[in-house]
């Protein structure tokens, strides 16, 4: 019996190593990928001491350009935004790993319906991505928890990179420019056959809004400029989308600088990669935009 304990625990023990040899190779790889996924959040989490953070999903990523942004008001950024219609729950644990290692001044919020509607297209499974950076942050755990990764990563480090094992085994790496400091841009122009605004018939969900409150709170707490924004749509819808995010922005005092309806891209299919996505052109004539607006309210 005590040999048959003996193999067990050596079993184990083999087992144990080998996850966290391999894990440790799997994480240096995750570092240096330039894939989106990974870059965007290993980066954010890592490296990143700008000053000025841009925070959002898809539209974020697309429609925000650091290097416009930061020539104009002299103030390096970075755009931490991901893809994959993240929300809430990834940036709230996202915000708590990046605040284990540094105090942004200023955080600009772009926000989107699925960080406060109970929107079957964008869930919890979103704060998944976070998996690599289990035990990094209470917010980013508690994250994990909910999505039910949070024990299978601390127990396996090779688990955390399950997600991500596609791109780093295959050594297709990504092909995210790193001197754009975290913008994508789109290239291409709308094509607007049977393009019509989009629609959010969904609950407010309140777990969403507590989680969004508490983003709020941490910011200030930590005496961090927080702006949330909207940017611009090709077509809009005619509903008053964002109204809930701008009574809680004027709830805490924040700027919320609201851009959807904007006439200066509305409408303008050469600006527009999709109906909600600017492409190049049109994200860096936003960029410098809203560079000029940001001028008026940091020090």
């Amino acid at each position: 019996m005590k040999k048959l304990i003996l193999q067990i625990l050596t079993i184990a023990a083999l087992f144990f190593v080998m996850d966290r040899v391999l894990g440790l190779g799997l994480k240096s790889l995750y570092s240096v990928s330039n894939a989106t996924d990974e870059y965007k959040i290993s980066y954010s989490a890592e490296s990143t001491q700008d000053p000025l953070l841009f925070f959002g999903s898809s539209r974020c990523l697309h429609h925000y350009a650091p290097t416009i942004i930061q020539q104009q008001l002299g103030l390096p950024c970075f755009n931490t935004a991901d893809w994959g219609i993240k929300n809430i729950y990834f940036h709230y644990g996202l915000l708590g790993n990046i605040l284990t290692r540094y105090t942004p001044q200023t955080i600009v919020f772009e926000i989107h319906p699925c960080d406060w509607l109970d929107t079957p297209f964008s869930g919890i499974e979103r704060a998944a991505s976070l998996a690599p950076y289990c035990g990094m942050s209470e917010p980013c755990d508690e994250m994990l928890k909910l999505t039910g990764y949070y024990w299978p990563c601390m127990l396996s480090h090779v688990y955390r990179y399950t997600g991500s094992l596609p791109t780093l085994l295959t050594g297709k790496l990504g092909s995210m420019d790193r001197s754009l400091k975290g913008w994508k841009p789109l290239e291409g122009v709308l094509d607007t056959t049977g393009v019509v605004a989009e629609e959010y018939p969904f609950p407010i969900d309140q777990q969403r809004v507590t989680l969004l409150e508490r983003f709020i709170q941490d910011c200030l707490q930590h005496h961090i400029r927080l702006i949330m924004i909207e940017s611009p749509m090709y077509v809009c819808s005619r509903e008053d989308v964002f109204r809930f995010p701008r009574e809680l922005a004027a709830k805490y005092k924040v700027p919320f600088l609201d851009h959807y309806r904007d006439p200066d891209f509305v409408g303008h299919a050469d600006l527009f990669f999709d109906f909600g996505h600017l492409n190049r052109q049109g994200a860096e004539r936003y960029s410098a935009k809203i560079a000029k607006e940001l001028k008026t309210l940091l020090p």
